[in-house]
């Protein structure tokens, strides 16, 4: 299913192909700071899945906790996060489902570096301390 996303300021807008409509929770330190928030609500889709359909996202770089590149994709007017790609994650990019015209409808489906939780969050979907591992790896279980 396709879902169409727009910034804050209407400046950017995209279509994005989920394979479901639900949010991942990601309550990782640079989320937190990035959003000023508890978690973000992500998604992660093949970048083939995500078109930019109006203006031009700029781009913001930093290091995650693999040490590699992370890249974030933003409207250049309002600074709303359009999606990020982690250099580790190869072809996949995690897009921010918040930002989706139907995202208020979603529903959370896991929940990302739990290890960040605040401690008075309450658990709301499967924990994973970090990234959950890939289907070809299970040591991160």
């Amino acid at each position: 299913m396709t879902e169409h996303g727009k910034c804050h300021c209407g400046q950017t807008e995209w279509e994005v192909k989920l394979e479901d409509k639900s949010h991942v929770l990601c309550h990782c330190n640079t989320c937190k700071q990035l959003g000023g928030g508890t978690y973000s609500l992500n998604q992660i889709v093949p970048k083939d899945n995500l078109k930019i359909t109006k203006g031009k996202p700029n781009i913001y770089t930093y290091y995650g906790d693999s040490g590699k590149a992370v890249r974030c994709y933003f409207c250049p007017n309002c600074t709303s996060h359009v999606y990020h790609h982690q250099e580790i994650m190869g072809d996949k990019i995690v897009v921010r489902t918040v930002l989706l015209d139907s995202g208020k409808n979603f529903k959370p489906s896991a929940e990302i570096f739990g290890k960040d939780r605040f401690g008075w969050e309450k658990e709301v979907a499967t924990t994973f301390d970090v990234m959950p591992p890939s289907p070809n790896d299970k040591s991160r279980l």
